[in-house]
């Protein structure tokens, strides 16, 4: 299982929105795909990939956060996982599957409650390394369980405890997704610094990490200039070397909405559309082969339809 956490220093770049993109896209190629939303703040995966959080027959709800206080109050075993997990509709052709942890049932007020109660049970910032034990029993029965390709992990923005387990110790892949603007970049270098400089748990390869730049306005200024080159350079694209991918301008829901579905033309693909593409080449290598197919395809039926 290949985990991948994606991150923004700041919020508002489509991080969530991306990721939930990737793992539709990936189900939608066969793929077994797991998406945890450790955003628990600010939940949301369960809108992206329009997932309903009934709760169960005997009223108790589903997620990451009720989930992680059963087993914080002591349970004799931990619940089932697939009692937290809701399955998420992919194409039935394309022998893939995709099923959501999500945070809790946010914004219910019990979600609240109930992460209150959480914080108070498990602290994540614990120096003794304690606090994110539980995060790495979660991660090892899906691994050991469901037996996913791939774990896809939405990180809370910002500096966090959590955030900080999630892209440090739990992930394989790093996606750090930025703003074009001097705050955003100055603020992801000093966090992709910090993500390379931490080390890693025994027996753990060393991190990749793939900055991305969302909304992308490339500016021509010396400091613009520099900062990209160092945000790049900081990156680990093993298929591009020192390169700062980027996704232009363009309506990500509908980007989302084209590329989840197993069967699309692709002559009609937009600028952001193929830009997602070709991250995907990046970040999925064994499928990189087929969305290079998918690619050539659209360049072929746009020659063929020139006067």
């Amino acid at each position: 299982m290949e985990t991948l956490a994606f991150y923004s220093y700041k919020g508002g770049v489509g991080r969530s929105l991306f990721l939930a993109t990737a793992a539709r896209f990936l189900a939608s190629l066969g793929q077994r795909m797991v998406v945890l939303d450790l955003d628990f703040e600010a939940p949301g995966q369960h809108y992206k990939l329009g997932a309903e959080l009934s709760a169960d027959a005997e009223g108790r709800s589903r997620g990451a956060v009720p989930y992680l206080l059963a087993t914080a109050h002591g349970a004799a075993s931990p619940p089932p996982l697939i009692e937290h997990m809701v399955e998420v509709p992919v194409p039935a052709s394309s022998g893939g599957w995709l099923r959501l942890m999500p945070a809790g049932p946010a914004p219910e007020r019990a979600y609240w409650s109930a992460l209150k109660e959480l914080h108070e049970q498990i602290r994540f910032d614990d120096p003794s390394g304690q606090g994110m034990m539980p995060l790495l029993d979660l991660h090892a029965r899906i691994a050991e369980e469901l037996k996913p390709d791939y774990l896809l992990l939405d990180a809370r923005a910002g500096v966090t405890d959590l955030g900080g387990i999630a892209t440090t110790v739990l992930a394989d892949t790093v996606v750090c997704m930025s703003g074009s603007d001097g705050e955003s970049v100055d603020g992801m270098i000093a966090v992709v610094d910090a993500i390379k400089a931490t080390p890693r748990l025994q027996g753990q390869s060393q991190i990749r990490v793939v900055p991305v730049l969302a909304q992308a306005q490339l500016g021509t200024s010396d400091a613009e200039t520099e900062r990209n080159a160092r945000l790049a350079f900081l990156g680990n694209t093993a298929r591009i070397g020192h390169a700062l991918l980027s996704l232009p301008h363009g309506d990500a829901q509908q980007t989302a909405d084209r590329l989840a579905k197993a069967e699309w033309d692709a002559s009609e693909l937009s600028r952001l559309d193929k830009a997602y593409l070709r991250l995907f080449q990046e970040l999925f290598p064994p499928s990189s082969e087929r969305i290079q197919d998918l690619l050539e395809a659209g360049a072929r039926s746009r020659s063929t339809a020139a006067p």
